[in-house]
């Protein structure tokens, strides 16, 4: 199965994956929950995903704001929190904290349910101590 993945990000953390499949069988209107459950990464895969669709959408929108350290968890089965730095030249790093839940049979691989800005992001248990 091919797919095509496009992440939007605001400046205050927000972001959405659109991915677009090319394979017949993903253009179904839905897979069952079955599947799709089974086919959920670990933390450290879903953090993989998201650095890198993250970041080759900035590259090939011309943005140089990239996505590092990545710190996730999986809370319950297709359910992730992380914490990550964005670096954009000529800015001081920014920690951000966002919430994600694996989507693969709607039109997004995983859909970003909360983020925003924090104080800290060395790991994602600093970055939630930061809030307070």
């Amino acid at each position: 199965m091919s797919k095509h993945s496009i992440l939007v990000s605001t400046s205050l953390g927000l972001a959405a994956l659109v991915c677009a499949s090319t394979s017949a069988a993903a253009t179904a209107p839905h897979r069952p929950a079955a599947s799709a459950a089974a086919s959920a990464p670990t933390a450290d895969g879903f953090a993989v995903v998201f650095l890198s669709t993250a970041n080759a959408y900035a590259r090939a929108h011309g943005d140089p704001a990239r996505i590092t350290d990545p710190d996730c968890v999986e809370a319950a089965h297709g359910r992730y929190m992380c914490s990550y730095r964005t670096l954009r030249p000529g800015h001081a790093r920014e920690c951000h904290l966002m919430q994600a839940r694996w989507t693969p049979e709607l039109a997004s691989a995983y859909t970003v349910t909360l983020a925003g800005r924090v104080q800290r992001c060395a790991t994602l248990r600093d970055a939630l101590h930061s809030l307070g």
